[in-house]
Parts: C-alpha cells; sequence; structure tokens
C-alpha cells in the first residue's frame, strides 16, 4: 500500500466528497480488515463488525482534525508519530494492558504496523485533497499508465 498510495489517493479523490469525509469513510474498511486480523483468536473475532471500530474510528478522526489543524503535509512522519502513540496507547489503555514486558516487546512492531496499516492511505487520501482544495479550478491529474 505504501509505494501506491499516491495513485490510490488520486483515484479516491475523484469521488466529490470533502477530503474528512472520504477520510474517515475510506478508515472504517482498513479498521475493520485490520481488527477482523487483530482479533482472529479472540471472541471479537467472530463479529462482523469489531467492537473497537468506534474507538478506532473517534482516534482516527483526532488525527485528521490535528493534520487539518497543523496543515501537516508530510503523511509518513504523521503515520510513524500515530504509529508509536497506536503502540504506547495498547500499552496503556488496549490489548497489552498488564502483559509482561517481553510480550509487549514482541508485539509492539506488530500493533505499530497495524496502525501504520489503517492510517496511512486515508491520511494521503486527506492531505492531497487538503491540498486541492484550495482552488476550486484544480483538476486532478490523470494517472499515468502502470508500468509494463
Amino acid at each position: 500500500m505504501f509505494r501506491y498510495r499516491n495513485r490510490l489517493a488520486l483515484t479516491i479523490l475523484r469521488v466529490k466528497l470533502p477530503p474528512l469525509a472520504l477520510y474517515l469513510l475510506l478508515s472504517i474498511p482498513l479498521i475493520i480488515f485490520e481488527e477482523q486480523i487483530d482479533c482472529m483468536p479472540a471472541w471479537c473475532g467472530m463479529v462482523a463488525i469489531p467492537p473497537t471500530l468506534p474507538f478506532l474510528l473517534i482516534e482516527m478522526l483526532a488525527l485528521g482534525a490535528i493534520v487539518l489543524w497543523r496543515h501537516a503535509k508530510n503523511v509518513s512522519r504523521i503515520t510513524f508519530y500515530f504509529s508509536i502513540f497506536g503502540v504506547f496507547w495498547e500499552i496503556l489503555l488496549g490489548g497489552l494492558v498488564g502483559a509482561p514486558s517481553t510480550i509487549i516487546a514482541i508485539f509492539a512492531p506488530y500493533v505499530g504496523v497495524s496502525y501504520a496499516f489503517i492510517s496511512i492511505l486515508p491520511l494521503t487520501v486527506l492531505v492531497e485533497g487538503k491540498a486541492t482544495l484550495g482552488d476550486e479550478k484544480v483538476v486532478l491529474p490523470a494517472l499515468p499508465p502502470p508500468p509494463l
């Protein structure tokens, strides 16, 4: 996803919705997909919509508001900081509460990658959409042909 995120973002931005709405709508299937992987061994893996969806959507909404407020432009840096936040969130309030430090050391990189997965494409859509909203007459560039 990291490699093709700009192409995907330009394609998604062709939908005529505000960038923040696209950001949140795009986050939902990514969160559901990731939580289905995370919750496989637990009871929450048995339901179609994970019970953590509202909490993660609130986190994503707060992240989107911060990005818009701070006029952030570097998606990789934002994703990196959000992944670090996610690791601390899981250690203090989430699934790693009370886990031994060896388990935390094993799972922390995986948790960070999970938070990066659910945030990198929506953040790219938000930042690119914010950039194209500044001028009403901006036309999104055509997608380049795929490499052979």
